[in-house]
């Protein structure tokens, strides 16, 4: 009995744990919650979160302390490792002893002098998206067993969730907010040149292209300063490097084209 309630009570403090990860608004907070809890949660005393940058690199978002960052990046930096393999390659990848693992050959053999004797990476993902690898860290060798791996994988579950949900917040206030620039860009040129609301989008798209620059920033740049950023050939020291292209208007009125 006494048993029983003591899973319900840790069962019922995960899932309080990850209701206020869910809750939080900030990513980086979020992902530090989820490092905690795989603490919490697991029996490895070490973890980390490895997030997918773009489409070529990864980074460690978030970790228990300096000795699993410094582990994380000797993955990096040799591009082999447990957590490489579980964000490109899915599933779950362990490693009960890196001193007489051979997977990994450089890797290993170099945390397993940092005191590093044991890994499980899980793979972080949801149905649209790769997110990246929860790495639990263990100083002693470990033989795990099923129990342990299902447990490390409802907590990668629990945090891809959450993580996807804050990403994808995140990604549509950014998107909103761009929008809201161009929109007040656009707002600058209709009434600086008389041009109707296509026409000012069409001038902003085509300085973006033109001068290999972020639509964003070419409508935060006439928002906040009243010109657009200058061009990015030129140089620092030029009369024209240390100013930024104010808007005139070109004969054919569209300021894009003006010299």
């Amino acid at each position: 009995m006494a048993e029983a309630d003591a899973t319900a009570q840790s069962e019922s403090s995960a899932a309080e744990g990850w209701r206020q990860v869910a809750g939080r608004a900030d990513l980086q907070q979020a992902l530090q919650a989820v490092v905690d809890l795989a603490v919490d949660s697991s029996t490895a005393p070490r973890a980390s979160v490895t997030l997918v940058k773009d489409r070529y690199s990864l980074e460690t978002a978030a970790r228990s302390d300096e000795l699993v960052g410094l582990a994380d990046q000797l993955q990096y930096d040799l591009e082999e490792g447990p957590c490489l393999a579980a964000a490109e390659d899915g599933g779950v990848w362990l490693i009960p002893d890196t001193t007489t693992d051979q997977r990994f050959p450089r890797w290993s053999p170099a945390v397993a002098e940092l005191g590093l004797r044991s890994v499980m990476s899980i793979h972080l993902f949801t149905q649209r998206q790769v997110l990246g690898a929860l790495n639990l860290y263990y100083d002693q060798p470990q033989q795990f067993s099923a129990d342990d791996v299902e447990v490390a994988k409802v907590v990668a579950a629990h945090a891809s969730v959450a993580l996807a949900r804050l990403r994808g917040q995140m990604d549509l206030w950014r998107a909103i907010d761009s929008r809201h620039l161009v929109g007040q860009a656009q707002g600058i040129l209709i009434e600086r040149f008389g041009l109707n609301s296509e026409k000012a989008f069409e001038v902003l798209r085509r300085y973006s292209q033109q001068h290999n620059t972020k639509l964003r920033d070419v409508a935060a740049a006439l928002v906040e300063t009243g010109a657009l950023p200058a061009e990015a050939s030129e140089t620092p020291g030029s009369d024209r490097g240390n100013r930024r292209a104010t808007v005139q208007p070109a004969a054919d009125g569209d300021p894009s084209t003006a010299g």
